[in-house]
């Protein structure tokens, strides 16, 4: 009988879209998603999902919302956020995975997250004002309703007060990198954050490695150093990887003897992302996956 070790690589990565039934990462609007938890794991059930993570940006909100609609949809629901950090200056992702929800050390990490994000949209609207804008805060946290704010809100903000044409013209004229230039992440450290959920069953996860604008030695200095404080695996496929990104993943997680984390990164249904359980191939049968014993 032909095993799956015994095929070649084009007949392997066949194999491994078939048997894609898993998903751990996607958005929905208790942070920067555009559907509800439970339209998201409707969605997740029409393209026959059976392991599924809700990983909101800094924030747990939705899962319960998620889990009930996983109980109706018959998936296996696994506890999941992102986490923003920074590494050497550079914003990075960690996924955190497979954890109570009164894990209090990831409850506090995610607490401090809120706050900075509150923080953060307090800067934006100063940063409008000073070109001439008037303050838009209050009116940017009612548009962000029960979702984390961003510069997302503020540009239906102008909108809705006819400042700007669309949003598109609201980054363009103020809300653009070029626009807040004086605006700077704060996230905590990679280390401090990976340091503090270390241990026990959870799992933590490199988000898209290969989307972070450092080079490939800083890249493979991240994923030494990421180990090093605790991380357990790197997400080798996120959405439209491009092959040669998920072949030099894999390496790095054979490399390090860490497991391989997989995700859509979906956020809505129009725009760039991928749909809900679709993502790169990768060589499913050769490296250990995070889901292997769930």
């Amino acid at each position: 009988m032909i095993t799956i070790k015994d095929m070649n690589e084009q007949e392997r990565m066949n194999v491994s879209q078939l048997h894609r039934r898993v998903d751990f990462h996607s958005h929905s609007n208790f942070s920067d998603g555009a559907l509800t938890p439970t339209a998201l794991l409707s969605l997740a059930s029409e393209q026959n999902i059976e392991l599924f993570s809700l990983t909101d940006h800094d924030t747990i909100a939705g899962l319960d919302e998620a889990r009930e609609a996983a109980k109706i949809y018959n998936i296996n629901l696994v506890s999941g956020v992102e986490i923003s950090t920074l590494w050497k200056g550079i914003p990075i992702h960690l996924v955190a995975l497979n954890f109570p929800q009164s894990h209090a050390e990831l409850l506090t990490v995610l607490d401090n997250n809120q706050s900075i994000r509150i923080d953060r949209a307090k800067k934006i609207a100063l940063l409008l004002m000073k070109q001439g804008l008037p303050d838009l805060f209050d009116k940017a946290m009612e548009e962000a309703g029960r979702s984390q704010i961003g510069r997302p809100h503020f540009a239906r903000v102008m909108v809705n007060q006819n400042l700007v044409k669309d949003s598109n013209k609201a980054f363009d004229r103020y809300l653009g990198n070029k626009r807040l230039g004086q605006l700077r992440d704060v996230w905590p450290d990679l280390e401090s954050v990976t340091t503090a959920l270390k241990g026990g069953d959870m799992e933590l996860v490199l988000a898209h490695p290969k989307r972070y604008p450092i080079t490939m030695t800083k890249l493979k200095k991240l994923v030494y150093d990421f180990v090093e404080y605790g991380g357990t695996s790197l997400e080798v496929s996120s959405g439209n990887d491009k092959p040669e990104n998920v072949r030099l993943l894999e390496g790095l997680i054979k490399e390090h003897k860490i497991k391989a984390s997989v995700g859509s990164d979906f956020h809505g249904p129009y725009g760039p992302w991928c749909q809900v359980g679709k993502f790169s191939s990768f060589d499913e049968a050769r490296i250990p996956t995070v889901w292997q014993d769930w």
